[in-house]
């Protein structure tokens, strides 16, 4: 069956050694490993590295940490580097293989190539980004001054006349120019502050704009101070959103933004005590699934956890690798 995979494939013994890989394996890897052998253990890759560039010892691959913690780990990514210094991004499918007792026999791992998706899914963040900071600049320097310039004139207007119409005249726009520089703030990518800073910025935001909403940041002690920068710029906006939906949909009255790490993976929810949804029975907008595909771009697992008149919880992992 594995022979006739459209993917590579390969299986273990409980020590780590390889007992068989396929074609498919060998045309990914770019090298045949040798069976049973410790020189070649947990993968037959040249080296293995994770999304973000850094790199990853055999001993602590998708397929053994299957072994070694006896538990499954499907559609997580991993970059492939082949002798001659081709690089492949794989989506890894590893799982403990046990008798019918329960004894741990192996481990399967099959290695989906998807480095033409991530090709494409890069080149659309590039473009994304881009387009974002061109209507960022645009409304800055364009309507949001227009609108400043216009709000000024209205207000001396105001003081002259002391019209009441013109009173809320002025407090309409007023609103308006807040809630452009609000968009222009969440446009923005340009001057990167430290991801902890830009997190704090929108809980503060978010008070602001929902004032009858206690928004909240609890910030563990071993959550790193720098991640490379597009990790960064992809949680960021995946909390971003995740505060979006609970202020606009959620009617919640807590929302909580916790940021963890531990030797494993590094960790960011988002949870609030609001009305919730079934995830499963309702249709996934923009917004959802926006952050599943952030949350895929850098390796990293989305889960949202919710019912319907319950609280929503939407919690990133992603793995630590150094």
């Amino acid at each position: 069956m594995l022979e006739k995979l459209p993917a590579g494939a390969y299986t273990c013994d409980p020590e780590g050694l390889i007992t068989y890989f396929n074609q498919q394996a060998v045309q990914l890897w770019g090298r045949a490993p040798k069976l049973n052998d410790p020189i070649d253990r947990f993968c037959g890759s040249f080296k293995l590295f994770s999304p973000d560039g850094s790199p990853i010892a055999h001993d602590q691959c998708w397929m053994a940490l299957a072994l070694k913690m006896d538990r499954g780990y499907n559609k997580r990514e991993i970059v492939i580097e082949r002798p001659d210094g081709q690089r492949f991004t794989a989506r890894a499918h590893a799982n403990p293989i046990h008798d019918e007792p329960g004894k741990l026999l192996g481990a399967v791992n099959v290695l989906v190539d998807i480095s033409d998706r991530r090709r494409a899914e890069e080149a659309k963040y590039e473009i994304r980004e881009a387009e974002r900071r061109r209507i960022a600049r645009d409304l800055h320097d364009v309507v949001l001054q227009d609108l400043s310039a216009t709000l000024q004139s209205l207000q001396a207007a105001r003081v002259e006349s002391g019209s009441a119409e013109l009173n809320e005249e002025v407090q309409t726009l007023r609103k308006a120019v807040g809630g452009l520089r609000n968009a222009v703030y969440d446009l923005r990518t340009e001057g990167r502050q430290s991801l902890t800073h830009t997190v704090e910025s929108l809980v503060e935001l978010n008070r602001q704009l929902a004032a009858e909403c206690e928004v909240s940041l609890s910030l563990g002690d071993d959550f790193p101070s720098e991640l490379p920068e597009t990790v960064e710029s992809e949680i960021e906006r995946i909390v971003q959103e995740a505060l979006a939906n609970a202020r606009r949909h959620s009617g919640a009255r807590r929302v909580e933004v916790s940021l963890e790490a531990d030797e494993d993976e590094i960790r960011a929810l988002v949870s609030d005590d609001g009305r919730g949804f079934e995830p499963n029975g309702t249709r996934p907008g923009v917004g959802l699934t926006s952050m599943e595909e952030r949350a895929a771009l850098i390796g990293g697992d989305l889960e949202i956890r919710s019912e319907y008149s319950k609280s929503t919880q939407v919690l990133l992992r992603i793995r630590r690798t150094s």
